[in-house]
């Protein structure tokens, strides 16, 4: 029996034929042990400047897909991926989306109608109210309420049975659905959640080896990306990857976070040469999330970058620049692991054009709140994060061909042997030094104060050129692999 909330939601009458096409992915095509399912790229329609500026600064510019099949026989919805919220669900109720363009946006990606399910599902039963967006920013809030059910789920031709997911009953402000990739907040990694996440089933289904995903978001200009369960590729990378703890959000909730050590600047001609501001104390704490556009850090974090680049505040409280700086050669470094991995962000990433030929917004917000690592930064990176060891492994992404994807076997050192075949020239890159493979000796923190401090950093020495980059030796090759794609749209990290 559905709820009469549910009822409603799906009977509403069919929008105008003048709305946004669906996003539609070709089906998935099943390799040697692996699955690859494509997605393609839909551009937000903005009628004025001030509205498309609007939903740039509330992070509803684009967001990153994929499809996933409800039911037997399937009902295909586009959500979207995010690391930053740990549940699966659907519905939303598109009549709340902030502009008719996203209601009729809302509308084509797809909606659950349990009895239209042969499996038979079960539900609804029990129920959760999630709300999003960075508590110190009120325009970026919204919410859901939903009740669950259970019933096959597919990810392209790899079928997982009895997933539990929600099915909105209301919503606010939300255009799509979310496929949440954290741990349970509650419980945890190795906790009793109150039902098997999508990752997990995955694993208890025999679909993976480990539990463990990778994430390639690649350069705002590209039309895909991939999220990889059970395996990496190693064309999409350079050198090792370095692996990083997880460590708990500022709550002591379990997130997929990590100590972030510096923030740097390198820029082409500049005769300082690269600088480094050195994090302390909890500013050093940040949440990974897909699912917020922007980069989010506190004031005191960000203002020494903001000043390097000669940043101007808006009266909407965010940071402008001259298109001219994001044509600079040049990138934002953050550094990890006490040295040992250097993500850097090139100004063409870092830098968003607002269609606008003379100004452009830098993408940094201030937060009251959680530090959020967005989009701005992980394209930037290849990024692997490993529930089994509670660790992120990481290093700069690149793009040196077709798939190269290696299963990944359990135990701490699953990865140490596996090395990505990619160079510093095949990085996408403008300006400035080019990422190295390194892995760097790291130095004595000192105090634990906050704030940051101004240091000047040299390039650390490269990775031998001959590291076995073998794939794991008698391993299978069980790997899921999801093609991730920029769509209009957004949403903000969980509150």
């Amino acid at each position: 029996m559905r709820s009469p909330a549910l009822t409603t939601l799906l009977t509403l009458p069919l929008l105008a034929s003048n709305a946004v096409e669906a996003a539609r992915f070709p089906r998935a095509v099943k390799g040697n042990g692996f699955l690859k399912v494509s997605v393609g790229t839909v551009d937000r329609p903005h009628k004025v400047k001030r509205d498309a500026i609007d939903t740039v600064l509330d992070n509803r510019e684009f967001f990153y897909a994929t499809d996933i099949e409800f039911g037997t026989p399937p009902q295909t919805i586009t959500v979207l991926v995010d690391t930053g919220s740990d549940e699966l669900w659907i519905n939303p109720d598109c009549r709340t989306a902030a502009t008719v363009d996203q209601v009729e946006e809302c509308g084509t990606y797809g909606f659950y109608d349990p009895d239209k399910s042969e499996t038979p599902p079960i539900g609804p039963f029990g129920g959760n109210e999630i709300n999003y967006g960075d508590s110190s920013r009120p325009s970026t809030h919204t919410s859901v309420n939903f009740v669950y059910y259970t019933d096959t789920i597919a990810l392209g031709d790899a079928t997982i049975l009895n997933q539990t997911f929600g099915v909105a009953t209301e919503s606010e402000g939300q255009t799509q659905g979310i496929f949440g990739l954290a741990p349970d907040f509650g419980a945890g990694f190795d906790g009793e959640s109150p039902y098997p996440l999508v990752l997990q089933s995955m694993f208890d289904q025999g679909i993976i080896d480990t539990r463990l995903f990778a994430l390639d978001l690649r350069h705002s200009e590209a039309e895909t990306g991939a999220l990889i369960y059970g395996g990496i590729d190693r064309n999409k990378f350079i050198g090792g990857l370095e692996t990083i703890p997880i460590v708990r959000g500022i709550r002591g909730e379990p997130r997929l976070g990590v100590n972030l050590d510096s923030i740097g600047l390198t820029l082409e001609d500049d005769e300082e040469g690269p600088r480094a501001y050195d994090l302390r104390g909890d500013d050093r704490n940040v949440h990974l999330d897909s699912g917020t556009t922007f980069t989010l850090l506190q004031e005191q974090v960000a203002m020494p970058l903001l000043e390097a680049l000669n940043a101007t505040e808006g009266p909407d409280g965010a940071y402008y620049v001259p298109c001219s700086q994001r044509e600079r050669g040049g990138s934002v470094d953050f550094g990890f692991g006490e040295g040992s991995v250097t993500v850097r962000v090139p100004f063409s990433d870092f830098i968003v054009d607002l269609g606008d030929p003379d100004i452009c917004l830098v993408g940094v917000m201030i937060t009251g709140d959680q530090q959020i690592l967005g989009d701005t930064v992980l394209r930037a990176g290849y990024f692997v994060f490993d529930w089994d060891n509670e660790a992120v492994h990481m290093a700069q992404a690149a793009n040196c061909g077709d798939d190269d994807i290696v299963a990944v076997g359990s135990g701490g050192d699953a990865l140490a042997d596996i090395t990505g075949n990619c160079d510093a020239d095949d990085a996408l890159f403008t300006g400035g030094p080019l990422p190295t493979a390194t892995r760097g000796s790291g130095e004595d923190r000192g105090d634990e104060r906050g704030g940051a401090e101004s240091t000047q950093t040299a390039d650390s020495d490269s990775n031998d050129d001959d590291e076995d980059d073998a794939a794991v030796p008698g391993q299978r090759m069980s790997v899921l692999l999801l093609t991730v794609g920029a769509l209009a749209g957004g949403l903000y990290n969980s509150w």
